[in-house]
Formats: C-alpha cells, structure tokens, sequence
C-alpha cells in the first residue's frame, strides 16, 4: 500500500473512470437545465404564492419568459443550487478521499410550476463503503458542506428583506437557525418573501431531511457508523414514529400535508437494508464523536416540523 493513500483505504480488484467526457458532459447539461427551470421556479414562486396571476398555460409561459433572467429569479436559482451543490461535492470529496467510486452530482430538473424548479441533488456510490470511519465521514460531509453555505445565505437574505405587511395565506416557519439570526441582529417580526433567504430556508429542508437517521439518509450512515446496526434499525423506528405525529399535527393545525409525504419517504428508507461495514467493531474515535453533535446541533438548527403554516 502507497503511503500517499489513506489509512483506511481498501483496494478493489477493477477500477473504471469515472471522469470521462462524455459523463462530464451529462452532469454539466443536467446542471444547466436544473439552472434554467430553478431560475423559472424563482419568476413564479412569489407570483404564484402572492399575487393573483394567470394560470393558464399561455399566462404561466408569459411570466416566465419575462422574469427568468429578473435579479430575483437567478438568485434564487444561484443560492439554492450552491447549497445543494455543496452539500454532494461533500459526499463527493469524502469518496474521492478514501477511493470510493462515487459520481459527480446529478442534479435533478424539475416542473416550476409545481416546486422548486428541483428534486435537488444526489451522488452515485458504486461499490461499498467498507469502513465505519469511512461511512462516518462521508455521510456527514455533505450536510456540514451545505449547511456552511447556508448560513451566510440566511443572513444576507434576511438582513435585506422587507417587514411582512398584513397577514399572508401561507407562513413559511422560522428554523432556530433564521431565529438566532434574527436575535443577533436585532430583527423582529416576520418578513416578507425574498429569493436568497427562501433558498437557504429550502437548504435548511434538505439539510434536516438528510440528517434524519434513518435508512441510507446522511443521518442513517452517521447513525449506522456510531452505533451499529441493531441501533440504526431502532432509531430509524422511532424517528417513523415520530413523523407520524408530526404528519398528523401538521394536518389539523397547521394545514400542512406535506408531513404525509416525509413519513412515505421514511417508509421507503426503513425498507432500504444498510450495507454492512468489514469491521463493525473498528474505533470510531473521539474526533467523530464530537463531529457527530456538530452534527446533531446542524439538525437541531435547520429542522422545521411544520415548515409552513396555510390559513
């Protein structure tokens, strides 16, 4: 073994490239079209949310091509998608340290009209990852990465935003992250919609989502490489739980379903069998350990149990 190589690296018997052109080419055109129908997402968000428009497909259309390229629109776009894009270059990064073939991020396109102009972002790892320290670090990557650039996305975009006026049909709810902001700086109150600080808001989703510790989640791989298998499944358990509450309340008071759908995903991961690691009695160490409330703290941050509140 070369001394250049990490200490936990584990040799596979063929290898193949995963850099070459033609794959390159595809990630960059997902990116672009993800550029385009984000910054789409950016022109109808506040329209669609707030104002009165058109919504036949001629009306839609119209808005916009005549707001994809406004300075709220391609902020948006630009905000979120480094967020997401930071968060898989964690993972990605963390692979291509302990030679785990992994792909560059797909970013995924989506309709605007109905969302983000996004599913976000994920990387493909194609071959096991044989070691808890490993699994530790690369899970664990990505939130930290993003979450890094979420931050000083939340406390730009909230520093420009304007006082909400009146009360809107939809609130979208603070997480203790926008909350120590707002303190820090002196600010009260709610605030009207603005592109940076609704991209860092949709990050911080994401970020909460992947930390959750079940599955193959981020959260899942922490879990899984601090405590083994019998406590990943367990937590993974409770964690379903405790979305079911969550869907239920957020039904009743908040008129918000979208918890429904966080408990279909958490079904889906439950049922997603965990590769096991070579060595489950291999040291995690101390440095993990603490990384891990770093991590802990980034969730209890970004989480949000009713996002939005619909009157």
């Amino acid at each position: 073994m070369q001394s250049s190589l990490p200490p936990l690296y584990y040799p596979v018997p063929t290898r193949q490239r995963e850099l070459t052109v033609k794959r390159v080419l595809f990630h960059v055109f997902l990116f672009l079209v993800t550029c385009v129908t984000t910054a789409a997402a950016g022109a109808l968000l506040p329209r669609i949310l707030f104002d009165n428009i058109d919504f036949s497909v001629a009306g839609i259309f119209s808005i916009i091509a005549n707001h994809i390229l406004d300075l709220k629109s391609l902020l948006f776009a630009f905000t979120l998608l480094t967020i997401l894009g930071m968060h898989e270059l964690g993972h990605y990064f963390a692979c291509r340290y302990y030679r785990v073939r992994a792909t560059l991020p797909y970013f995924i396109p989506f309709l605007p009209i109905i969302g983000i102009g996004t599913l976000g972002a994920f990387i493909k790892i194609k071959e096991p990852i044989r070691s808890r320290r490993a699994l530790f670090d690369i899970g664990i990557a990505g939130p930290i990465a993003g979450f890094i650039f979420a931050v000083p996305a939340a406390v730009i975009g909230l520093l420009l935003a304007f006082p909400q006026v009146g009360a809107p049909p939809i609130v979208f709810n603070d997480p203790l992250l926008f909350v120590a902001i707002k303190w820090i700086f002196g600010l009260h109150g709610r605030y009207q919609w603005n592109p940076i600080w609704f991209a860092a808001w949709v990050g911080l989703i994401a970020t909460s989502l992947n930390l959750l510790p079940v599955g193959q989640l981020d959260g899942g791989h922490v879990i899984y490489a601090l405590f083994g298998k019998r406590a990943h499944k367990a937590v993974g358990v409770g964690i379903f739980v405790t979305m079911i509450a969550i869907a239920v309340t957020g039904w009743f008071f908040h008129h918000w379903a979208g918890g429904v759908l966080y408990a279909v995903l958490l079904v889906v991961m439950l049922f997603s069998k965990h590769p096991p690691t070579s060595d489950p009695f291999e040291k995690i160490g101390n440095a993990r350990i603490l990384i891990s409330i770093l991590g802990l703290l980034i969730f209890v941050l970004s989480v949000m149990p009713f996002p939005m509140s619909i009157s």
